[in-house]
């Protein structure tokens, strides 16, 4: 039986059988934490804990101050990953001995392909020899195989421990696997193992354990994270030392509390964790999935590796997220909060989302999609359209070659002379339906009798779709590539002409090559053609008309569409079935027949029917009320002695005979004949149709992809969008000439005003002030959008724009106020700030929104200053409102010196009170003189009075002196004036009124008489 070399190589086991097999070959072992199981035997226990982050350990586990090997017992460092899956979103997090941390994972994955390439790219990054899951993912065979499956290319040191791969290679890689690779990472364990099982034919195996279900309970996991995780770079200080340790000269400790990195040694107590502030700039604390994910992890940690530490506590060096995927553009659910890129509104009825609909088929109820990016573009035509698009814009690119054939496309189906065509084929792709979730209940064997229907409908919209794009859109195509070569005679020569292809749609997929030099050179030479000869090519159209012919011929779609229980076979398709058939449909007056046949013979008999009942047979009836019946022995002295007595219903009793026997073997029971041959037929037809799974995906996904790019073009024409240019990352650049905010331009009752952004690396923070009014905010999401636009494959709303390619969009936009947060709103902001600062990297793209509203104004100065310039330093690029004038004033930040530009909206400011305030929403450079708080407040409809009182205390401030509080004269409507005064006293001067002189009460009274 072949084993992994690590799994022969472990003399020690800790919990668990020493064999090493898994739960499912029966010898799994039941602990505080859970089981461990596996397939192919190759699955072992947890490792045992150890000292870990041993400077004087190396990465092979040999002595870094000598050449000796190390010990034969040594272990691999521990790297235990936990995964955690819900509906479309999966979280990892894996804990790494060796550098003492914690890497985690959160992300969106809308099928299985998604699920494959991100499970790659972690396993890539992490190379854990653990998985933790729970049971859900072990019931799922493909996503377990998946998990424990080490993706082939990594090299290896001879305990496992190597050096790191480089994840890049899984996202440029993703179709290829090296067929090569180090022998030792699936060394075989025994002289008895296969000589075949080498580690060049197959991947490592990765050992998993299944946890308990109380392992991945959210409170648990949430109160985990909080109360035992202990992560000592938040909680690190600059060292105020001399730096005569300049080796170590970092502080891990807060106040006298010290930590020393090297011998684990620590003065803190158990009390001293990270607070939510600090972690929550990290964790994601509203993603369910990631804090099972991570509370798993401390879970188990706790029982092993960390069973000895004070409390169990899980002390490590740093945690952090994995870097972002080279193929998309990462967004947060802030980020897509405050672009608006998805707005769903949920019904008022919160329990109704949840009901089933009456004469919906039982479908759930739910939220439609507001005013938001998604609903902007979404001209789909088919549901699965509609759902790649929704992925398209969960999963933006960073690769150009995908975003080059959007552009591609989009410009082809934008031509005026494609339009005609354009419209024949969105015509028929309203007809698409919903193909996955068919293929889905086929694989579950409960499809329904309308999936047949829907199918067939589906199959024959998808063949004209694919005639329209391999006849009159190719012959465009090829037509718009010459011309725009000027050379209206030249062909590439490397594809099938259009009569090749109109040949090829009836017999096989179109023989095309777009691999190699020679692809390469023919998507240049002729983009618009490689793009619908690579379309056509995704589509199997021979494999889509066999389908589509061969379920034509066995479904009768016009009958089965009027039963709607069951699907009906074509006569002349199966000649048993359509005898039975014929037969069942004369049996009236075949059982009449015999009935009277039945009767001659038997004089005795006043009357009788015939009957069929399904397993049971042809049986004949009588009315017992018209012969002689006792009922003590339930027998009929009077009937025929052939008869034999079967049961009695009501007033009828149903007996057989040798007629009835012969009925019975010459015609059998025809219903349940008939019903099972037509179910045989069906599953027959089903196993064909999953024979070809893979082309009708490969299909409906090419064709999903058209509609998507179809829609993002027609939106293009209507609201005049632009294509933009994409540059490498390295240029560092966002220029966009006249842009415009795709959403506010719908909804602007005026002339919408565009304006520019010019970012580069010598100009990398925008630092933007002007009135409340003047559309700061408005801009930094605009920039936000387009840049997020670019990375879709959608044009812009602008009229030129050259936009590098960027990894993250961060923001920190006081977007939500609620009381479920132990944060106030200016403790939200620091902590966005602070993830900002932990995540950006010099390709990313940072929107700031008037940072430090909660505090005072010289905290929200300082802390907006201090992070300007270290984002500058970064070199990421930044757009940052503010309303703090005093950065500039004062000389905090110098315009156009360290990356850092100021510009402003400009607003045409009264000349006089009668006069309002109009803001241009143009943006210019320069730092605004004020924020026009005191028109602001005029145009609200403040009071006259109230706003010439604030003016006072506004020159008064700029000119340093006190603010004199209001005239008495000011105040002669006060309920305490001075009679008011006088009556107060002279009734508090009084000790009891009971026992009060006369002069007392007549003076009171007087001075009440007075107010």
């Amino acid at each position: 039986m072949w084993r992994s070399r690590r799994m022969a190589r472990q003399p020690r086991r800790r919990g668990g059988s020493r064999n090493g097999r898994g739960a499912r070959n029966g010898d799994s072992f039941q602990n505080h934490v859970g089981i461990t199981g596996g397939r192919n035997n190759a699955r072992y226990a947890p490792l045992a804990p150890r000292n870990f982050n041993n400077s004087n350990v190396n990465n092979n586990g040999s002595n870094s101050n000598c050449n000796s090997a190390a010990p034969p017992d040594t272990e691999p460092a521990m790297r235990v990953l936990a995964f955690c899956e819900h509906g479309s979103r999966i979280a990892f997090a894996c804990y790494n001995e060796e550098d003492n941390e914690i890497v985690f994972e959160d992300a969106h994955a809308h099928n299985g392909n998604d699920t494959k390439a991100i499970i790659r790219g972690v396993l890539l990054e992490t190379r854990p020899n653990l998985i933790l899951v729970g049971l859900n993912v072990v019931s799922n065979e493909p996503l377990l195989e998946c998990l424990t499956t080490m993706p082939l290319g990594i090299d290896e040191d001879e305990d496992g421990s190597g050096a790191k791969a480089d994840a890049s290679t899984c996202d440029a890689q993703d179709t290829t696997e090296q067929e090569g690779g180090d022998g030792n990472a699936t060394a075989t364990a025994t002289a008895t193992s296969s000589p075949l099982a080498t580690s060049a034919e197959r991947p490592r195996t990765i050992p998993y354990q299944l946890l308990k279900s109380a392992a991945f309970e959210p409170r648990a996991c949430r109160s985990v994270i909080l109360h035992k995780l202990r992560v000592m770079s938040l909680m690190k200080r600059p060292s105020t030392g001399n730096g005569t340790n300049n080796q170590y000269n970092e502080s891990y400790a807060t106040d006298s509390n010290l930590y020393d990195p090297i011998t684990h040694e620590s003065s803190l107590t158990s009390a001293h964790f990270n607070s939510y502030h600090s972690l929550s700039s990290i964790i994601d604390f509203d993603s369910p999935t990631l804090l099972r994910a991570i509370g798993s992890l401390l879970i188990y940690l706790r029982t092993t590796a960390f069973r000895l530490e004070e409390g169990f506590t899980v002390t490590i060096h740093n945690i952090r997220r994995c870097p972002a995927p080279h193929s998309f553009l990462r967004l947060d659910d802030s980020t897509l909060r405050t672009l608006r890129i998805f707005c769903t509104e949920s019904h008022p009825l919160r329990a109704s989302n949840s009901i089933r609909t009456k004469g919906g088929g039982g479908s759930l109820q739910k939220s439609k999609e507001g005013f938001s990016l998604f609903s902007l573009l979404d001209r789909t035509k088919s549901k699965a359209g509609k759902e790649r698009l929704r992925q398209w814009m969960i999963q933006p690119l960073r690769d150009p070659v995908p975003l080059r054939q959007r552009h591609i496309g989009m410009e082809l189906f934008l031509h005026p002379s494609t339009h005609p065509v354009t419209a024949s084929v969105l015509e028929r792709m309203g007809d698409i339906g919903s193909v996955d979730a068919i293929l889905l209940r086929m694989q579950r064997c409960c499809t329904q009798t309308n999936d047949f229907l829907v199918l067939g409908r589906t199959l024959e919209a998808a063949f004209e779709i694919l005639g329209c794009l391999g006849g009159e859109l190719r012959k465009w195509a090829l037509w718009l590539d010459q011309e725009n070569d000027g050379n209206a005679d030249s062909d590439d020569g490397n594809g099938a002409g259009s009569d090749e292809l109109s040949e090829a749609m009836h017999v096989d997929n179109p023989p095309l090559n777009c691999s190699g030099v020679c692809g390469r050179n023919r998507q240049k030479e002729s983009p618009s053609l490689a793009f619908v000869d690579n379309l056509v090519q995704r589509c199997h159209v021979s494999a889509i008309r066999n389908l589509r012919e061969r379920m034509a011929a066995v479904i009768d779609e016009e009958v089965t569409a009027e039963t709607k229980d069951h699907v009906v076979i074509n006569y002349g398709f199966h000649e048993e079935l359509d005898r039975a058939k014929e037969t069942f449909e004369t049996l009236d007056e075949t059982l009449s027949e015999v009935g009277r046949q039945v009767l001659s013979k038997h004089e005795e008999l006043i009357s009788l029917k015939v009957v069929f009942l399904p397993q049971v047979g042809f049986l004949v009836s009588i009315d017992k009320r018209q012969h002689a019946h006792d009922e003590t022995t339930n027998t009929f002295p009077n009937i025929p002695e052939d008869f034999r007595f079967i049961f009695i219903q009501d007033d009828d009793a149903f007996f057989k005979n040798s007629d009835m026997d012969q009925l019975d073997e010459e015609i059998g029971d025809l219903d349940a004949f008939i019903k099972d041959t037509e179910a045989m037929i069906v599953s027959d037809l089903e196993e064909e149709i999953l024979e070809c799974e893979s082309e009708i995906r490969s299909t409906f996904s090419a064709l999903a992809d058209l509609d998507c790019i179809i829609s993002l073009a027609v939106c293009a024409a209507d609201l005049n969008y632009v294509k933009p240019e994409m540059l490498p990352a390295e240029d560092g650049v966002v220029y966009i000439e006249n842009g415009r905010h795709p959403l506010q331009e719908l909804i602007v009752d005026d002339e919408y005003i565009p304006n520019d952004t010019s970012m580069d690396n010598d100009n990398r923070v925008l630092v933007v002030t002007g009135p409340n009014f003047s559309g700061k905010s408005c801009y930094a999401r605009q920039v936000g959008v387009l840049v997020y636009l670019a990375h879709v494959g959608s044009f812009l709303p602008c009229d030129c724009a050259r936009i590098s390619f960027r990894d993250q969009i961060l923001v920190n936009f006081g977007d939500i106020e609620t009381c479920s947060v132990p944060q106030s709103t200016f403790q939200r902001d620091l902590t966005q700030m602070a993830s900002i600062l932990r995540k950006s990297t010099e390709r990313s793209l940072v929107l700031i929104d008037e940072f430090g509203k909660g505090t005072a104004p010289a905290s929200g100065i300082a802390v907006i200053t201090a992070a300007l310039q270290r984002l500058a330093e970064i070199k990421c690029k930044v757009v940052c409102t503010t309303h703090f004038l005093e950065m500039f004033s004062l000389g905090l930040l110098e315009d156009c010196k360290n990356g850092i530009k100021a510009v402003q909206m400009s607003i045409h400011a009264p000349e006089s009170n009668d006069d309002e305030a109009v803001p241009l929403f143009k943006l210019e450079d320069g730092v605004a003189s004020s924020s026009a708080g005191l028109i602001c407040a005029r145009m609200a409809g403040l009071s006259d009075k109230l706003l010439g009182r604030a003016n006072e205390i506004i020159t008064a401030l700029k000119e340093g002196k006190q603010v004199h509080p209001l005239a008495e004269s000011l105040n002669a409507n006060s309920p305490f004036q001075q009679n008011v005064k006088s009556a107060i006293r002279l009734f508090l001067a009084v000790d009891s009124w009971i026992d009060a002189t006369t002069e007392d009460i007549d003076l009171l009274e007087d001075l009440i008489n007075r107010i």
